[in-house]
């Protein structure tokens, strides 16, 4: 609804859609136009009310300058009244976003003097012309910039990936990282909870690692490591995850894997350690596991596989352990 004060103002008001539809007009406008009644012009278009010269100048002027600028100053325009006569108008409009809608609000002010208006009518052509011009170049240098802009926030995409990445990957063994495993294995524990599925984690430790390092050097070192994270990999099925625990320790997540799925997983991968052509001296691992029950917390589930894996050295190293069967 348009307010009092608006409706009886001493200039002309219109409100257009972007489709050139009027939307709202007051009453000083539809006196001066010859109309009785807003109804007579709501919902039409405002090529209705305009001359052919001045729908042609709303076309091709007007429009893309609103949308551009937002706002358009001392534009003339010549309207035709209920009876066909010719009435020129000075326009000013704003482009508001209104309730969600754009909207461009128009304000009239009846021009009396004809040559006047049409002097100054070619004088604004000119100028809008010239400044069409000036508003093309910057649009061409916009676009260039845009492209620019695009081609620059892929690459910072593609370099956020990346570090994504790393800061998710142990950078030895390019397995995931603790941060990352204790990430996976929390969703992992609520999603087969809720879903009453098995889950099993296994906490993997080479055996005297110190030694190895001790006799041989850290650069062998690594390469064990290495070669342990390479067996790991090979051996995960999807949706499995692998991760560097820390030191010479590592875990396996293994969604849908019970007690004996989970024990054979491991046994594998425990006589592939102990068969693999490492250095001079026997390379073994000791692994402990722990399989999801009721109530499990990403702490307790960790706690009864390291027990498992604190069995599995302390009967000697080499060995697998469930936390259903570890020895204190």
């Amino acid at each position: 609804m348009i307010d009092e004060q608006l409706n009886y103002a001493p200039c002309g008001y219109l409100s257009l859609s972007d489709e050139g539809i009027i939307r709202t007009i007051n009453q000083t406008l539809l006196s001066l136009l010859g109309f009785d009644d807003q109804y007579e012009l709501k919902g039409k278009h405002v090529n209705t009310i305009l001359t052919v010269p001045s729908k042609s100048f709303y076309q091709l002027y007007f429009f893309p300058i609103i949308k551009l600028q937002e706002r358009v100053e001392e534009m003339y325009l010549t309207f035709k009244s209920k009876t066909n006569d010719d009435i020129p108008f000075l326009l000013n409009a704003i482009r508001k976003n209104r309730n969600g809608e754009i909207v461009n609000d128009c304000m009239l002010f009846q021009i009396k003097k004809r040559y006047e208006y049409e002097q100054s009518l070619l004088a604004v052509k000119k100028e809008t012309e010239a400044r069409n011009r000036v508003k093309r170049e910057q649009i061409a240098e916009l676009d260039l910039l845009r492209r620019e802009l695009e081609f620059k926030q892929k690459e910072l995409l593609e370099v956020n990936a990346q570090l994504e990445k790393l800061a998710a990957t142990d950078g030895l063994t390019g397995l995931k990282n603790r941060r990352s495993l204790q990430e996976d294995l929390a969703s992992n524990i609520a999603l087969f909870t809720k879903k009453s599925q098995s889950l099993s984690l296994l906490l993997l430790d080479l055996d005297h690692f110190k030694k190895i390092n001790d006799n041989y050097g850290h650069l062998t070192g690594d390469k064990v490591l290495q070669g342990l994270g390479i067996i790991l990999k090979e051996e995960l099925r999807e949706g499995d995850v692998a991760a560097r625990y820390g030191g010479e320790e590592f875990a396996l997540i293994l969604p849908y894997a019970d007690q004996a799925i989970a024990q054979k997983i491991a046994e594998r991968i425990r006589l592939r350690v102990e068969g693999a052509c490492w250095i001079n001296q026997p390379v073994t691992i000791s692994i402990g596991i722990a399989t999801l029950i009721t109530g499990d917390t990403v702490s307790s589930l960790q706690s009864r596989a390291d027990r498992a894996l604190y069995s599995s050295k302390k009967r000697g190293r080499n060995q697998v352990t469930h936390a259903n069967h570890y020895n204190d």
